[in-house]
């Protein structure tokens, strides 16, 4: 095979990919879509072992890293190109994040060379248990880090197939994830046993057949006797459609405000429980000793005497302040407005407040805790603190922002928790916010960063998945996007549309049992990452000192 038809599969690969993912592809060929790399790795690895005793300069020198690196690079920006439209950073995200997963791939690699093949002269066997527990492993470790960036995790490729993936309430995304792969290797391995025999290979064609066929068969099966469960309960959504980069911060917070507001009441009703608003749909910074003072605060709490058994879920930027002697900590900032020391010192926030009826003082806020890299989380600011200046500007709070250690669930009237626009990737902290006694889940996010790209339709797709995952309803306001209401089987209500104010009202379920994936979280995640690093530890241990290879042969 000739170096070009492998850098030809190799991009074959990428393209399949993408055009499995939301929000208009056909997630299927994600089932078969690393298979050309698969061939172009397996071609390298066979070369390899067969020039091994070969003098190096006789060698033919194949690059595993560059051809994986060219399938990542080519899924990443077919899918993910619209980042550019709120940064031009997009490039280094883009670039960066098909480095990594090129280094997971090669390490697969290299692994297997090193320790499956040279031990038990196995190459198409067990060493795919290897490449399965360090892309799950990775998948995990790349939710749970500074530049953490699950948008691109394989499972999230059925967000809008949600009858093909009922069984996600147990396994969670990365469920999803390990169906793609076995399924690919499994398909790998059948179309490879049929090109080197000339009768039809039975067993591995029922092996792939049955990976590949009976997830989605359990999975229909669960779709259709499964019923949503809980207390009835009305929520209204707005979707005010203010221009991040035209208006929001242009106009004034009592345009907004009024925007919200006449939305709002041409569809609430006595019935209705919550009002749910975009991420920062408050204009003001407010300070969080001073929130009862704000004008819109106060214009909110007015409009609902009319409708006291409502709450008005709304998004902010918030400020604390910080006593001197804490100054040093993590995403403090200073003031250059006062030498005052108990008033230079402030976190800023990216929050959520509930506001009801009449004045009160008593208002509870949750500051986001998912952030997204380079805008509101400087990855590693801490240890390299000149970071902070590099911060991508939106228009609005950038650099490191304070964070709440743990979820917080809204207890009154019913238990909900508000998911601040990026969290809603994070499939493992929503269960944390069902797990503490969330029977709702609200989404309040601006996806206007983006346009009307695919972007914005990934991130509505992907709340359908934690949806399933907790069997709990959906709320989701965008400020502009797709804003719709979700059922605890992923079905989509009442999507608005890019770029139109509306306003829309629905009964949800509020359910209060929990799902197997609900209590126990990303355990498959865990145990991957556990297992990936002790064969990792293996690969450099076999790689350093090739004598214990040799004693790991002989016994």
């Amino acid at each position: 095979m000739k170096k070009r038809h492998l850098w030809l599969l190799s991009a074959l690969s990428g393209v399949l990919l993408a055009l499995s993912w939301p929000a208009r592809g056909f997630a299927p060929l994600a089932l078969v879509a690393l298979v050309p790399l698969f061939w172009v790795e397996d071609f390298v690895l066979t070369r390899q072992l067969a020039q091994s005793s070969l003098p190096k300069k006789y060698r033919t020198r194949y690059h595993v890293p560059g051809y994986s690196y060219l399938t990542f690079l080519t899924w990443n920006i077919l899918v993910t190109w619209w980042i550019w439209y709120s940064t031009p950073a997009a490039i280094l995200a883009v670039t960066l994040n098909a480095l990594l997963m090129a280094c997971v791939f090669t390490l697969f690699h290299v692994g297997s060379r090193n320790i499956f093949v040279k031990i038990t002269k196995e190459r198409n066997g067990n060493r795919w248990l290897l490449f399965m527990a360090y892309w799950i492993g990775f998948e995990h470790f790349h939710h749970n880090w500074d530049v953490s960036w699950p948008w691109l995790t394989l499972g999230n490729a059925f967000a809008n197939c949600p009858r093909l993936v009922q069984w996600y309430e147990v396994t969670g995304v990365l469920g999803g994830s390990l169906w793609i792969l076995a399924s690919n290797v499994l398909v790998f391995h059948w179309i490879k046993a049929w090109s080197t025999r000339k009768a039809f290979p039975v067993r591995p064609a029922v092996a792939a057949c049955c990976v590949l066929l009976v997830p989605a068969a359990i999975s229909l099966l669960r779709h259709a006797i499964y019923e949503p469960q809980g207390e009835p309960v009305e929520v209204v959504v707005v979707q005010p459609n203010i221009d991040p980069y035209l208006e929001q911060f242009s106009i004034s917070a009592q345009d907004a405000a009024t925007r919200m507001l006449t939305l709002t009441s041409g569809k609430i009703t006595p019935q209705t429980r919550f009002v749910v608003t975009p991420e920062s749909m408050l204009q003001e910074n407010i300070q969080e000793d001073e929130i009862d003072l704000c004008p819109s605060v106060i214009r909110i709490q007015r409009f609902l005497e009319n409708w006291p058994q409502a709450k008005v879920v709304a998004g902010i930027s918030s400020y604390s302040r910080v006593a001197p002697q804490d100054s040093a900590q993590a995403g403090v900032r200073r003031s250059r407005w006062t030498d005052d020391p108990y008033l230079k010192f402030y976190r800023a926030h990216n929050s959520a407040i509930v506001i009801s009826a009449g004045r009160n003082t008593d208002i509870p806020i949750y500051h986001k805790s998912k952030l997204t890299p380079g805008v509101e989380i400087m990855p590693f600011a801490k240890h390299l603190g000149f970071l902070e200046k590099l911060a991508i500007d939106l228009g609005g709070t950038t650099g490191t922002l304070g964070v709440d250690p743990e979820p917080m669930v809204f207890k009154d009237p019913i238990p909900f928790s508000d998911i601040i626009c990026y969290e809603s990737v994070f499939g493992g902290y929503v269960a944390w916010n069902v797990r503490k006694g969330a029977r709702l889940l609200f989404v309040s996010t601006n996806d206007g960063w983006w346009k009307d790209s695919p972007g914005h339709r990934q991130h509505a797709a992907y709340a359908r998945l934690r949806a399933i995952e907790n069997r709990r309803d959906v709320a989701r306001s965008a400020n502009t996007g797709i804003s719709c209401f979700i059922d605890q089987k992923g079905k989509v209500f009442q999507a608005t549309g890019y770029g139109q104010p509306d306003c829309i009202r629905s009964v949800l379920r509020a359910n209060e049992k929990l799902t197997f994936y609900s209590r126990h979280g990303d355990i498959l995640g865990r145990y991957c990452l556990t297992f990936s690093l002790f064969l990792l530890l293996l690969t450099v241990i076999y790689g350093c000192f090739p004598q214990a290879l040799d004693r790991a042969r002989r016994n």
